[in-house]
């Protein structure tokens, strides 16, 4: 089973699917080296921050 495709699940006010690309700025060096390998989303809301690291960083199931 793969989610190579996932979409968050909820489309409301605050959402950061458009922000995305951004925040790719943002994130620490470890998780761009891919030595981050779990990453907990404790806000999870629409999910678009965690369904794209989980799709593009080595991250484990």
């Amino acid at each position: 089973m793969t989610c190579s495709n996932a979409k968050p699940f909820l489309k409301w006010a605050g959402g950061k699917t458009q922000l995305l690309e951004q925040f790719q700025n943002y994130y620490p060096e470890t998780l761009k080296k891919g030595m981050v390998k779990r990453y907990i989303e404790p806000f999870l809301g629409g999910g678009a921050v965690f369904l794209i690291l989980f799709q593009n960083m080595n991250l484990k199931k």
